[in-house]
């Protein structure tokens, strides 16, 4: 009988626990991308529309950070004029404070404007 309602005790604190867990990632943010690479030419992060982003962007080199529309950004990479939602130019580091993200298919678009440099590093957080 004891055996019994340890079993029984666990699996009710391992459901609550998972259901606390379930809660918090689904009401106060999903964690979208968090890494170091090497970049490229440009980088693009997924952003969630109707949403709040915070987080940060930061570079061993100069680096220019827009937030666009898919269709901008297919501008910015065939080099046409385009318009940025939000835009950071030249800097080696970005720091995101609640980002008001609008209703649509936005992205994040990490540019490498100084073609030495080794890595990135980007953390993004998106809330509803």
């Amino acid at each position: 009988m004891r055996k019994l309602t340890m079993v029984v005790l666990i699996l009710g604190l391992m459901a609550f626990i998972g259901l606390g867990v379930n809660y918090f990632v689904s009401h106060y943010g999903n964690i979208n991308y968090q890494w170091k690479t090497n970049l490229e030419d440009y980088r693009e992060y997924r952003l969630l529309g109707n949403s709040t982003l915070n987080g940060y962007v930061k570079a061993n080199g100069e680096i220019s950070v827009y937030i666009l529309t898919r269709e901008d950004f297919e501008r910015l990479k065939n080099g046409e004029p385009f318009k940025g939602y939000k835009a950071w130019e030249h800097v080696k580091a970005v720091e995101l404070d609640n980002v008001k993200i609008p209703e649509g298919d936005y992205v994040l678009v990490v540019k490498n404007d100084d073609k030495g440099m080794q890595w990135i590093s980007v953390k993004l957080v998106s809330k509803k």
